[in-house]
């Protein structure tokens, strides 16, 4: 009888034990899915930067339509009450929405519709320049200055991002797809950038996020993913920028 019960077990053993291996290789695991995911991005670099930066430039301009939307919402609604309490009933119109009805019902007529055209424009901005120019300049551009994590290296590769890059091609680049999208044309584009730099202070705020998170950038973020943790950062920058200059 012990002898058979050890036949059992063994075998129970045996099965499970071969069967271990496949749960562990199930594609649906977390770390089958990160590693998926990093073996994309180390062998797919632009694909990788195209992909993930369109999709952010695309989610960051619906977030920024969206606040757009609200707020010209608001100023409707703000004009319509005040049509209605310049009304000569208008205290009886503030009687009868004092519980929110009329609010609500303002409320209730806001729709977001969405421009689809500017979309496109921020999906290849954010896919072509963003992703793949990016991936380009950070991976095959800035290794000429130094291709280790150590300070120097890093201070180098920042101070030519900081310095040149961001201020001469980055940020002017959107300014001219902005203007594009209302239709100025490239000087007034660049003219509308230089008055931001010299009255906004624009160039200094863009270093007082960018410079920081470039110095982590380069020191410690492997570079296929470079352009991934930028495009993050960028993602919320983009909408409390949006918000700011909509405000």
């Amino acid at each position: 009888m012990v002898e058979w019960k050890l036949a059992v077990t063994a075998a129970v053993l045996t099965i499970f034990s071969s069967t271990t291996p496949s749960c562990q290789a199930h594609p649906f695991l977390p770390s089958n899915i990160g590693s998926t995911i990093n073996t994309f991005y180390k062998e797919n670099p632009f694909k990788g930067a195209f992909l993930t930066c369109s999709i952010k430039g695309c989610s960051a301009d619906m977030v920024a339509q969206f606040i757009a939307s609200k707020r010209e919402h608001r100023e409707e609604e703000d004009r319509r009450m005040q049509e209605l309490e310049d009304h000569p009933f208008h205290t009886m119109v503030k009687k009868a929405t004092r519980g929110g009805e009329l609010s609500s019902e303002l409320e209730g007529r806001h729709k977001f519709n969405i421009d689809w055209s500017r979309s496109l424009v921020f999906i290849l901005y954010g896919g072509l320049y963003q992703g793949m120019a990016q991936e380009f300049i950070y991976n095959r551009v800035l290794p000429i200055f130094g291709t280790g994590t150590d300070m120097k290296t890093v201070a180098r590769k920042v101070a030519v991002d900081m310095g040149f890059i961001s201020p001469l091609i980055c940020i002017p680049t959107a300014y001219i797809i902005k203007g594009f999208l209302i239709g100025n044309t490239f000087v007034q584009s660049l003219a509308n950038y230089v008055d931001d730099v010299v009255n906004k202070g624009l160039v200094f705020k863009n270093w007082s996020i960018f410079v920081p998170v470039q110095c982590i950038t380069f020191s410690i973020i492997p570079e296929h993913f470079r352009v991934s943790f930028v495009a993050c950062i960028s993602f919320f920058w983009m909408i409390i920028l949006s918000s700011i200059l909509s405000g």
